[in-house]
């Protein structure tokens, strides 16, 4: 009798623990889920930690990716089992953000996407930038269907005396940085729109960038599918001087006047960029980018008498999906 007591006591004390550590769980804030749940997901396939760790090794090279981050190549989120897509091309933009001199770069992307719906994306910032982004959607189809969020991680390039123009080759080099942020959009039928922002954790401009964008997609054929784009960029004190602020030093290494640069909207852009099909393995993506750049960007010397506020890119990549 005692000893049946004694069990049942015990099973009780299980069951509360147990009712206690969902609840605890059920508790944590909602992005810690998200995340754990996201963890779980890549932990249950070791292929899903290779593919990540090939993509962030694509990401210091991914320097003029534009808007290809948002080339879905037959990938839905909505598909019901995983897959993906790599791309390699060749981009054509300027040597340094604000400047009238292009150059041809390397053009990686990529995208793969779980069955739940998550997804891990390489691609390029918009706007003349000249970064790379590996970014992680942890929002399952479980949660929402329309709504994406997750962590970001940027490189961008460093700007030295090999630009083309003499003036700013003779400035201070701004060093690579590596930046860490979050983003959150939607997408919705044909329609999507992100914010997100990024800040410097190199200690190297020290500064923060918060992006906008949106688009629109249609299918022209089965095989051709077109997307139109805007964005706009606003940027920080450390980030607006560090790129387009020309101290003491340097006007006199280059002989343009001193600028002080202040925060505020950098740019905006139109973009659009056309995904053809060959077959389900291979296609074609071509990308059309027009900046302009605003402000105290637009107001730099190193824009308005080395430069140019007026910026474009292209690119021709092919792709392979798996």
């Amino acid at each position: 009798m005692l000893h049946s007591v004694a069990a049942r006591q015990h099973n009780l004390q299980d069951k509360a623990a147990n009712l206690n550590l969902r609840s605890g769980v059920q508790h944590k804030p909602w992005f810690l889920r998200l995340f754990a749940e996201f963890i779980r997901e890549m932990m249950m396939k070791r292929k899903n930690i290779v593919r990540m760790i090939a993509l962030l090794g694509c990401t210091v090279t991914a320097t003029s990716a534009l808007a290809l981050d948002a080339v879905s190549v037959d990938v839905p989120r909505t598909a019901a089992k995983s897959g993906g897509f790599v791309g390699l091309g060749v981009g054509y933009s300027p040597d340094y953000e604000g400047s009238d001199e292009y150059e041809a770069v390397p053009a990686p992307f990529g995208r793969y996407v779980w069955g739940s719906g998550r997804y891990v994306n390489l691609g390029g910032t918009q706007g003349s930038e000249r970064a790379g982004r590996l970014s992680l959607n942890i929002v399952s189809r479980d949660w929402s269907e329309v709504f994406e969020f997750g962590p970001l991680l940027q490189y961008r390039m460093k700007r030295d005396d090999d630009v083309d123009n003499s003036q700013v080759s003779r400035m201070e080099e701004v060093d690579a940085a590596t930046e860490a942020g979050l983003f959150a959009g939607i997408n919705t039928g044909p329609w999507s729109a992100q914010l997100a922002f990024a800040s410097d954790v190199s200690d190297e401009h020290s500064g923060t960038v918060v992006y906008l964008k949106g688009g629109y997609r249609t299918d022209l054929s089965d095989k051709l599918q077109i997307k139109f784009g805007v964005s706009t960029a606003w940027a920080s004190d450390d980030y607006m001087e560090t790129y387009f602020g020309v101290d003491a030093t340097d006007s006199a290494r280059s002989g343009l006047s001193q600028y002080s640069a202040s925060s505020g909207i950098k740019d905006v852009g139109l973009n659009v960029t056309g995904n053809y099909q060959f077959n389900q393995k291979w296609g074609l993506v071509g990308a059309l980018g027009y900046t302009r750049m605003l402000n105290d960007a637009e107001d730099s010397p190193v824009v308005d008498d080395a430069g140019d506020k007026n910026q474009y890119k292209a690119v021709v990549a092919v792709t392979y999906s798996f």
